[in-house]
């Protein structure tokens, strides 16, 4: 296999402002409304002048775009890294969970922004809707992709099994995260990893078997 190419120091310090503008632009937005906010406010925010801001996003709406890609990308990698574990195991999950409560809690703020914004960036809900399906089709394809953990189950099957974990991952992670819902359990991922086991169950018992 080629080895990955190495990026160059231009393109390293172009990656290194547009996640910068991004972090400026989560930090403007929740303290102005998306109609408010300006670009010179990102400018000064990330400090940088606002030609280097429009070199990066042609307008505000381009900005949400890219922080709700930023969202799905996080929640990506922390599938990955579930459908990456050599074996699935109770255990396994669990601690699964704890990587991903660090991912979903980086993006919390960035997820309150992007969706108060949303609807005055003025996107249609066919394009978001577009956008979430597209994200949820990759986390899909990862948890049922690993050859021989799924043997023997339908693959429809497999696949819903693998939307509905994902589904009350997130909404569980939402609740609890993003909206602050209070929980008073010692251990609030327990009962998460419980339902998750039972959900993606025919692939942790075909793991068991194979190894």
């Amino acid at each position: 296999m080629a080895p990955t190419p190495r990026r160059n120091l231009r393109e390293e310090q172009k990656i290194h402002t547009h996640r910068r503008l991004l972090d400026a632009a989560v930090t403007v937005f929740a303290e102005k409304s998306f109609l408010d906010a300006r670009m010179e406010d990102i400018a000064q925010a990330a400090g940088v002048t606002r030609v280097t801001v429009y070199a990066h996003f042609p307008g505000k709406a381009d900005i949400v775009d890219a922080l709700v890609e930023r969202v799905y990308g996080l929640m990506e990698e922390a599938y990955a890294d579930l459908a990456a574990l050599p074996q699935w195991t109770p255990s396994g999950i669990r601690a699964w969970l704890d990587g991903a409560e660090v991912r979903w809690r980086e993006m919390a703020p960035i997820r309150r922004v992007a969706n108060a914004a949303s609807p005055a960036a003025l996107r249609t809900v066919g394009e978001g809707r577009a956008q979430y399906v597209k994200a949820h089709e990759r986390y899909i394809g990862l948890l049922v992709g690993r050859p021989g953990r799924w043997q023997g189950v339908d693959p429809e099957e497999a696949r819903q099994r693998a939307l509905m974990a994902v589904l009350q991952t997130e909404s569980f992670f939402s609740a609890w995260i993003a909206t602050g819902w209070p929980l008073d359990t010692a251990d609030p991922l327990r009962l998460l990893a419980e339902s998750l086991c039972y959900m993606l169950a025919p692939a942790l018992e075909n793991d068991r078997t194979i190894t």
